[in-house]
C-alpha cells in the first residue's frame, strides 16, 4: 500500500489505495438527447424574430438563461454589486418541441415568492429586458440528465427555502450593499448565520449551480457517470479549483469517491450557493448560444459578442 495525497477540499490529505481504478457503467453510444434541426432551419438568417425562434428547435431543457432589466433599481443594484451586466438567471424548463401538452416555452426560476415557472415569451417581449442563453454541451449531458437538473431545482427549492413577504426589498438592497463590501461568500455565510435567507433575486444563479452539481453527483454515485464529470458542472472558479483533476479521479477507488462527493457538496455549500450571474456568464464550461434584445434573437459565440450587442 502506498500513500497518495488526493483531496485538498478537506483541508488535509486522504489516503487512496494504490492500484485501484474507477469503473463506470456508461454506454459509448449514449445519445445527447438533442434533435437535429432540418438543414433548412440551420441555414436560416440571423437575427430572427421571437416567433420564429420559439417555433424552431433552438432551445433545450436546462439551457441557462441570463437576464437583466433596464430601469429596474433591484436589477441595477445586483449588477453593481456583482460587477456584471446580468442580474438574474434561470433554466429552460420545457417547450412544445420537447414535451406534448405545452403551447409555450417555460423557464424555471427562483423569485422572492419561491420557485416559479414563467412563460419565456414574457422574458423576450419585455422591452426593458435583455436575455442571453448558454448551454452545457457534453456528450453525456443527454435528455435524462437535462431533465434531472431542472427537476432538482423544482424539488429542492420548494423544500429547502422559505421566502419572506415582509421587508424583502430592504433585505435585497442590504444584501447587495454588504456583498460589495465583504464579497459574495462571506455575505451568504453571514446571512445564513443570522437566520436570514439570501434574497432570492440574487441567489437564483446559486440555485442553478446547485441543481447541476446535485444532479451530476447522483449519476456519479450510481456509477452512471465518471466522477470527473462533476468538474464540468462547477461554474464557480474557487469551488472548481478545490476539485481533484480528472487524472486524480481516475486513480481513486470507488469507496473514496462515495465518501468525498457528499462531503464536497456540504463543505462547499456556501461557495456553490454564492455563484453569481457573472460566474455563469464567464464560465467557459457553458457555451454561448443566443442573445435577445428588442424583439430580435441573435446567434452569438462569445461574451464579447454579447457585450457588444448590449451597447
Amino acid at each position: 500500500m502506498r500513500k497518495r495525497f488526493f483531496w485538498m477540499l478537506l483541508a488535509g490529505t486522504m489516503l487512496a489505495a494504490g492500484g485501484h481504478a474507477f469503473a463506470v457503467a456508461t454506454s459509448g453510444s449514449e445519445s445527447s438527447g438533442r434533435t437535429e434541426a432540418p438543414a433548412s432551419v440551420r441555414v436560416d438568417q440571423w437575427p430572427k424574430s421571437i416567433d420564429e425562434f420559439l417555433a424552431g428547435n433552438y432551445l433545450e431543457r436546462s439551457d441557462v438563461v441570463l437576464t437583466r432589466r433596464e430601469w429596474d433599481p433591484a436589477s441595477y443594484l445586483i449588477r453593481w454589486a456583482t460587477k456584471s451586466p446580468f442580474s438574474h438567471s434561470a433554466l429552460i424548463f420545457t417547450s412544445p418541441i420537447h414535451e406534448s401538452g405545452y403551447k409555450s416555452t417555460f423557464v424555471i426560476e427562483a423569485t422572492t415568492d419561491g420557485v416559479d415557472l414563467s412563460n419565456f415569451r414574457d422574458y423576450l417581449e419585455d422591452k426593458s429586458a435583455m436575455v442571453a442563453i448558454k448551454r452545457l454541451r457534453r456528450d453525456w449531458f443527454d435528455a435524462d440528465k437535462q431533465s434531472r437538473v431542472r427537476g432538482l431545482l423544482l424539488e429542492n427549492i420548494k423544500a429547502d427555502y422559505n421566502y419572506w413577504a415582509i421587508v424583502r426589498i430592504i433585505r435585497d438592497l442590504w444584501f447587495g450593499i454588504q456583498h460589495s463590501i465583504e464579497g459574495q461568500e462571506q455575505t451568504v455565510e453571514s446571512f445564513r448565520d443570522s437566520d436570514w435567507k439570501p434574497p432570492n433575486s440574487y441567489i437564483c444563479s446559486g440555485l442553478v449551480q446547485v441543481g447541476f452539481v446535485e444532479a451530476i453527483s447522483e449519476y456519479v454515485l450510481r456509477r452512471q457517470l465518471p466522477p470527473w464529470a462533476l468538474n464540468e458542472v462547477v461554474f464557480n472558479p474557487s469551488a472548481a479549483s478545490r476539485l481533484p483533476p480528472p487524472e486524480a479521479w481516475k486513480e481513486a477507488p470507488p469507496s473514496l469517491i462515495d465518501d468525498v462527493i457528499p462531503q464536497f457538496r456540504v463543505q462547499l455549500a456556501t461557495e456553490l450557493e454564492a455563484v453569481t450571474p457573472e460566474d455563469l456568464a464567464r464560465s467557459e464550461k457553458l457555451e454561448w448560444l443566443y442573445f435577445i434584445r428588442d424583439g430580435k434573437v441573435h446567434k452569438v459565440s462569445s461574451y464579447d459578442e454579447v457585450l457588444e450587442l448590449m451597447k
